[in-house]
């Protein structure tokens, strides 16, 4: 590019300008074939039929299983230091028929042979009852908050801690994303990819590899939350669930036990599952879980209470376990609050409503506390950071608020684009703006450059608004949010210095060259596209696009700019808990109050369908082609305009012998747009006998980018002037070079051969001497002046 540049003659610029395609041309190749390539490496793998590396990944999956959910249990104060009690048995809803659950020909209701356990520690009740059951499948009822993902957590756990010979691998996942148009078997599979790519990736394909355990009946799906689904979702569900079962595949599933009830009126039973039943919490036991770890004073009234008013409204607030644990962390988390309050609200109007909402709405304010450093026993859930109660639950109700609007239940830190729509738009047009104004400026001057900014920026906003905003998926492979959000940033980063980069780089090289620019101006074409591209690739990806969302709703003090320590902080604190790569409140009840009682199950459906999240992330949604088809159409536009816009200008005058300046009218494009203009068509100078002219022009400073190859423009003799037999001799200079000499008179004229001009020009003077001695005054014409630059059209530009 350099030695093109500084070429001696206009073919060694050809030359090298050549080979200057040449290289850029091989760099858009190659950045592109890593682009192409890097989408082929994430097709799925073929499935892998070795018995002994699917046992080996399936061991490799219980070890992680077990971690999490242990962690979890601890987290959410399950285990620590036991579960609240809760009593279990066969339901008297409706149900299957005994004959089909345990193959017992006497036939008779499920509920004549009933299970019946509780929740306790060891776990054993649960295990061994589900063991029993000759089909492995279990319907698992209970109210709002009576411990059905506890439950759930607990089965898991057990079944894993002690294994069976043969028995499939438990994996809790919660069904409330499940779209029923989707079949079971796929949905299970795929967030079996989602949750655990991490460890499936060592195997192959996660995707892949997910569908292969579940044909082969290696997992156990134990799906919770199918009464989350939207209602009229639930009797399809129920279809495909005992579809599924049919196949003789393991299978336990919660729901809420009204919601299971309308489900079978409108649908079926599920043929072959047990239907087991939770029972409230006593009073007792309640109790019991308040005084752990160890009894606390405060809460001796509110026993005394319970104990004497069983019936009463603060003992049937006291009978789900989710408000006991709320009410457990909410005073252990605040030391001087004192639970007597709650005997307060259980003597209003509303009773126990007014108890669970005290709860409720104290919940969050209470972890979010300052605590105290206690001594090495203290077995509370580190916190590294600290927020304000009134902070920290005013960011949660933005969030939960998003989610019930979404008709949600978890969110990923890439599904919030939609929130910075508005965002998003502001700094791709400012971006876009920036980028024109470094480019334009420098070579049209402030004002021109600046209107061609300003229009395409507004018209990058109106790209964005149209395409619909950024994009929305990730890989399948993330464990956790954390470890989502690195290998995101990491291939966000590669493939914008990789990908994007190269292409800028080679776009920028290309265009340096057509324009013919200086060397300094050409590096600055180099930098600002690869920049550019290396960015708008980035942005191009939910990485990038969760970067700007993070800046926007931090400024708009909506979400904390470090977005995502604060969620995993409120998963610590046991606020929010993990779903895969996605964040889910602890509760239902706790999602809608912090969203303003608004059910989410009211509310629109998910943004996003299965197929669309299930990816790898190739292969362009309609939003991204329409966004590429439009970034190309700009591209090409803005181009147009900068070649067309500098071609040839016509100098203006400067100082020495004024010449009479000879206007033309054109019509068509213009640096104004369409229509008719008025243009330098020439000058000339009246010389009598024996005179000289000089003259010096300046040329445009918009122009100084391009790199100058001469001056344009014809010497004539005006024959109108009765002075047919004048002679003048003619030069062209600039920066003390000269550029061009010659003659002139009636009959012809002669022209030497041309100099090698400068680089630049910001000057060109002429200098005229008449030779003749006819006692009569001349008229020279200098006819279309103009000065020629490398790389442009000749004769394209508005004054040309």
């Amino acid at each position: 590019m350099a030695k093109a540049l500084h070429a001696d003659s206009p073919e060694e610029f050809q030359r090298w300008g050549a080979w200057a395609d040449i290289v850029a041309a091989l760099s858009g190749a190659v950045a592109t074939v890593i682009l192409v390539w890097e989408k082929l490496a994430r097709r799925a793998d073929p499935p892998v039929v070795d018995e002994e590396r699917i046992g080996q990944a399936v061991a490799d999956l219980a070890s992680r299983i077990r971690t999490d959910w242990a962690e979890e249990a601890v987290r959410r104060e399950v285990t620590r230091p036991a579960p609240v009690l809760v009593h279990w048995s066969s339901t008297g809803r409706p149900a299957a028929a005994r004959r089909f659950v345990i193959d017992d020909r006497l036939g008779g209701d499920w509920q004549q042979l009933p299970l019946r356990g509780q929740t306790d520690e060891s776990n054993n009740d649960i295990v061994e009852a589900f063991r029993s059951l000759p089909h492995r499948q279990l319907m698992v009822l209970g109210d709002p908050g009576a411990g059905k993902t506890v439950f759930a957590m607990l089965l898991t756990l057990g079944l894993i801690r002690r294994p069976a010979a043969g028995e499939p691998l438990p994996v809790l996942l919660s069904i409330h994303a499940w779209d029923t148009t989707e079949r079971l078997a796929d949905f299970v599979a795929r967030r079996l990819a989602e949750d655990y790519g991490d460890v499936l990736a060592d195997y192959g394909d996660p995707l892949a590899f997910a569908r292969r355990l579940v044909e082969k009946q290696r997992v156990l799906p134990i799906l919770d939350g199918l009464d989350e689904l939207p209602a009229d979702a639930i009797a399809q569900a129920m279809d495909s669930l005992d579809l599924f079962a049919a196949a003789g595949r393991p299978l336990v599933v919660t729901c809420r036990s009204d919601e299971y009830e309308q489900a079978v009126a409108r649908s079926r039973v599920l043929s072959r599952a047990a239907v087991v039943e939770l029972a409230s919490v006593e009073v007792e036991d309640a109790i019991t879980y308040l005084s752990q770890p160890v009894p606390d004073p405060r809460w001796e009234p509110v026993f005394a209470h319970l104990r004497t008013h069983q019936d009463g409204p603060l003992a049937g607030a006291f009978s789900t376990p989710l408000m006991v644990a709320l009410a457990r962390g909410t005073y252990q988390a605040a030391p001087t609050a004192d639970p007597v309050d709650l005997l307060d609200a259980a003597q209003t109007a509303a009773g126990q409503r007014s108890v669970e909402a005290r709860l409720v709405a104290a919940f969050v304010p209470a972890v979010y506390l300052p605590r105290p450093r206690r001594g090495p026993s203290d077995q509370s859930p580190a916190v590294d950071v600290t927020y304000h109660p009134e902070q920290a639950q005013r960011w949660l109700m933005f969030l939960a608020r998003h989610m019930s609007e979404h008709g949600v239940q978890d969110v990923g830190w890439w599904e919030l684009n939609p929130l910075i729509r508005t965002g998003f738009t502001a700094i791709s047009g400012g971006l876009v703006a920036l980028l024109t104004t470094l480019l334009f400026v420098p070579v049209f001057g402030p004002a021109f450059g600046l209107v061609v900014a300003a229009v395409t920026g507004l018209g990058t906003v109106a790209v964005v608004r149209y395409t619909g905003g950024p994009p929305q998926n990730i890989h399948a492979e993330e464990a956790t949010p954390r470890s989502a959000l690195s290998k995101e940033r990491a291939r966000a980063i590669s493939r914008g210095l990789r990908g994007g980069a190269l292409i800028g780089v080679a776009i920028g090289l290309l265009l340096a060259n057509l324009l013919g620019l200086r060397i300094g101006y050409a590096a600055l074409f180099v930098v600002v596209f690869g920049s550019a591209y290396a960015l708008a690739t980035m942005l191009d990806h939910p990485w990038g696009s969760f970067l700007v969302a993070r800046l926007w709703l931090g400024v708009t003090g909506r979400l904390p700019f470090r977005l995502a320590r604060f969620l995993d902080d409120a998963h610590r604190r046991g606020v929010l808990r993990q779903s895969g790569a996605r964040h889910q409140f602890r509760h239902l009840i706790l999602q809608e109050y912090l969203a303003g009682g608004v059910s989410p199950l009211s509310a629109a459906p998910p943004a996003t369908t299965p197929s669309q999240q299930e990816a790898d992330g190739s292969g362009p949604t309609p939003h991204q082609q329409r966004i590429r088809l439009c970034v190309a159409a700009v591209g090409l536009v803005f181009l147009t305009m900068f070649v067309l816009s500098t071609a040839q200008w016509a100098p203006t005058y400067r100082s020495g012998d004024r010449p009479e300046t000879i206007k033309g009218v054109g019509c068509g494009a213009s640096e104004g747009g369409g229509g008719c203009y008025e243009y330098i068509a020439g000058y000339q100078w009246q010389v009598g006998p024996g005179g000289q002219v000089n003259a010096t022009f300046d040329f445009p400073s918009r122009q100084r980018v391009i790199q100058f190859r001469g001056v344009a423009g014809e010497f004539k003799l005006a024959r109108s002037n009765r002075c047919a037999n004048a002679v003048f001799e003619w030069q062209l200079t600039t920066e003390g070079r000269l550029l061009r000499s010659g003659g002139v008179r009636a009959t012809g004229g002669r022209l030497d051969a041309a100099h090698v001009p400068p680089q630049q020009a910001k000057t060109v003077a002429v200098s005229v001497r008449r030779t003749d001695t006819e006692p009569c005054t001349a008229v020279l014409h200098w006819d279309r002046p103009g000065g020629l630059y490398r790389g442009v059209i000749p004769g394209a530009g508005p004054l040309g």
